[in-house]
Order: structure tokens, then C-alpha cells, then sequence
């Protein structure tokens, strides 16, 4: 069975990592953290998804990553 990592990197903070079952899990997972940080900074809030993504890793060192693993690339799984 597949799932969904969604992996968040910003200076000054941890790393955030999630697992999800499915890659619209994870990109709603990072909807929400994006919304909830930009309102914690004071960042203006974007009614589009993909803008308030875009505009809040935009011109910042934080990163994101949503990556797909099976069963075979998980660690410790010797199928």
C-alpha cells in the first residue's frame, strides 16, 4: 500500500513530516499548515490554494515536499 509523505522545512522551526493515504491528503495537509502559518505571520490570506502555497514558500527559505512511497522503498521492508 502506497502513501503520501508531505515533508515542511523552515528556518528557525523543526522539520515537519506527515504521512498520508493519499497525495490529495497530503497537499490539503499543506493548504492547511500554509493558512494557519500565514495567519500566524501576518500574511495576507489568498481565497486559491495554489496562490497561498505559491506566496507563502515564495521568495523564503522554507521548502516542501509531497513524495509518494510504497511499500518497497519503505525503510525496514524487506519484500
Amino acid at each position: 500500500m502506497e502513501r503520501f509523505v508531505l515533508f515542511i522545512s523552515e528556518p528557525g522551526a523543526d522539520d515537519f513530516v506527515d504521512i498520508h493515504p493519499s497525495e490529495p491528503a497530503a497537499q490539503s495537509a499543506l493548504v492547511d499548515y500554509v493558512r494557519a502559518r500565514a495567519t500566524t505571520n501576518g500574511l495576507p490570506d489568498h481565497p486559491d490554494d495554489e496562490q497561498a502555497i505559491a506566496s507563502y514558500f515564495d521568495g523564503s527559505e522554507a521548502i516542501f515536499a509531497i513524495t509518494r512511497i510504497t511499500p518497497q522503498s519503505m525503510p525496514g521492508n524487506d519484500q
